[in-house]
């Protein structure tokens, strides 16, 4: 009996320090006490009413490109590149940073007048918080950690009590722009850096 209560006891001191508990209640003149324990196995962090903890990095579900690419040519200084999507797919909103921007140690010989903008587009209803951000101003990175957009839920919530929806503004796309003169092709490598944060319902 003992060890099942130190293991249970044990047990309960993880799970609080996971979660917090909500409620306590006051064992008086009792010599018993009994404690609900609900446990989740195989969570679903694209299911809002999941028993993870608010801001837990296990909600993070999201959906970014696996490679991105920009581009111009000898004859035309302004740089192009595709829209590339994100999209939040779990059960709570998700904020969305550029964390960093680095550049392989093979890049050398950066056009002096080499600029690149990272641009996001949100929606009407949820715009982005940093329409365009510098990635690289004169050929040297000067990007800085800047919080992009926060993207609602699955479900097209930013809190519990919105209607659920249609996911739209759980959605966002992102390009990138610029210019640079080069009069030979130079092939660059950058990544860029993403952190994702989940939002308390």
């Amino acid at each position: 009996m003992k060890k099942i209560l130190s293991t249970l006891m044990i047990s309960m001191t993880v799970l609080m320090g996971v979660q917090a508990v909500s409620a306590d209640q006051t064992v008086d003149g009792k010599s018993t006490g009994d404690i609900p324990v609900k446990g989740t196995l195989g969570a679903d962090n694209t299911d809002p009413g999941t028993s993870i903890p608010e801001t837990d990095p296990a909600w993070i579900n999201v959906s970014i490109p696996t490679d991105t690419i920009f581009y111009n040519t000898a004859a035309k200084k302004d740089i192009n590149a595709p829209t590339y999507s994100i999209v939040n797919n779990s059960g709570r909103p998700v904020k969305v940073t550029a964390d960093s921007f680095t550049s392989d140690s093979n890049n050398a010989g950066m056009p002096t007048d080499f600029k690149l903008n990272l641009d996001v587009t949100g929606t009407t209803g949820n715009p982005a918080k940093s329409a365009s951000t510098e990635l690289i101003k004169n050929g040297t990175i000067t990007a800085k950690s800047t919080e992009l957009i926060t993207l609602a839920n699955n479900g097209n919530q930013f809190k519990a009590s919105d209607p659920v929806a249609t996911g739209v503004d759980n959605k966002a796309t992102f390009t990138f722009s610029g210019t640079a003169t080069s009069a030979t092709a130079l092939v660059l490598h950058y990544t860029l850096g993403m952190k994702f944060d989940a939002i308390s319902f």
